[in-house]
C-alpha cells in the first residue's frame, strides 16, 4: 500500500530530510577564497576539499558568464544580483552535505565587486549577501602568473581588486589569511589555518 500525503501538506519523512540538511550545515566551518582573477582560487580550493575530504563550492559567474548570457551583451545590474543568489544558494545546499568544512570559491562581496569594475557603480541588489560572515577568509596573493582563458580580461584591475579583498577581509571580523608563493605552499598555509578553526569549533 502507498503511504500517500494529502495534497499540499508536507510529508513527515521528506520534511525530515531539510531539517537534517540545516543542522548539518550550521553545524559546518564555511571558508572563502578570495583574491583578483588568475590568483588560483579554483586550484585551491579543490585541492583544500579534497585534502579535508569534504565539498567546494565553485564560481558560478564563470558559468552563467560562458553559457547564460550572449558574449557581446551588456551587463546589467540584475545579472549581478542573480549571480549572488545562486552563488550564495547553491553555498547554503552543499553546506548541508559537507563533511566538517566547505570550501567557496568566492562568494557575494566578489560580485559586488565586479559588479562596480563592470558598471562602474557599486551593487545594491543583494546587500545581505555581500554582509554574510564566514569562519575564515583565505586571499590569494598576486605573485601567481597571469593567464588569460577566454573570460578573464581585468589583468590592469588586478592590484585594485585584491585591495578591496584585503579591506574586506580586515573589516570582516573574521579569521582571515594572505596566501602566496608556490601552489603546495599556499596548500599548507590555508591548511593549517583551517585545523586551527577546526580546532577551535
Amino acid at each position: 500500500m502507498l503511504d500517500e500525503c494529502p495534497a499540499g501538506s508536507t510529508c513527515p519523512r521528506t520534511a525530515v530530510v531539510p531539517r537534517r540538511l540545516a543542522r548539518v550545515a550550521a553545524r559546518v566551518k564555511r571558508v572563502c577564497l578570495l583574491g583578483a582573477e588568475s590568483t588560483g582560487k579554483t586550484t585551491l580550493a579543490a585541492a583544500l576539499a579534497e585534502r579535508f575530504g569534504t565539498l567546494w563550492n565553485p564560481e558560478y559567474g564563470r558559468p552563467y558568464t560562458e553559457l547564460g548570457r550572449p558574449a557581446d551583451a551588456p551587463w546589467s545590474s540584475w545579472e549581478f544580483t542573480h549571480i549572488a543568489r545562486i552563488q550564495c544558494w547553491y553555498e547554503d545546499f552543499l553546506a548541508g552535505l559537507a563533511e566538517r568544512v566547505l570550501f567557496s570559491d568566492t562568494d557575494a562581496f566578489t560580485t559586488a565587486v565586479f559588479h562596480e569594475v563592470y558598471l562602474g557603480t557599486p551593487a545594491t541588489g543583494f546587500d545581505e549577501l555581500v554582509a554574510r560572515r564566514y569562519d575564515l577568509f583565505l586571499v590569494c596573493g598576486l605573485d601567481a602568473a597571469w593567464r588569460h582563458d577566454g573570460i578573464r580580461e581585468f589583468e590592469a584591475q588586478r592590484l585594485w581588486m585584491h585591495e578591496r579583498y584585503l579591506r574586506h577581509v580586515q573589516e570582516s571580523g573574521s579569521p582571515w589569511l594572505l596566501l602566496e608563493g608556490p601552489v603546495d605552499a599556499r596548500l599548507d598555509a590555508a591548511a593549517a589555518a583551517v585545523e586551527r578553526v577546526l580546532a577551535d569549533d
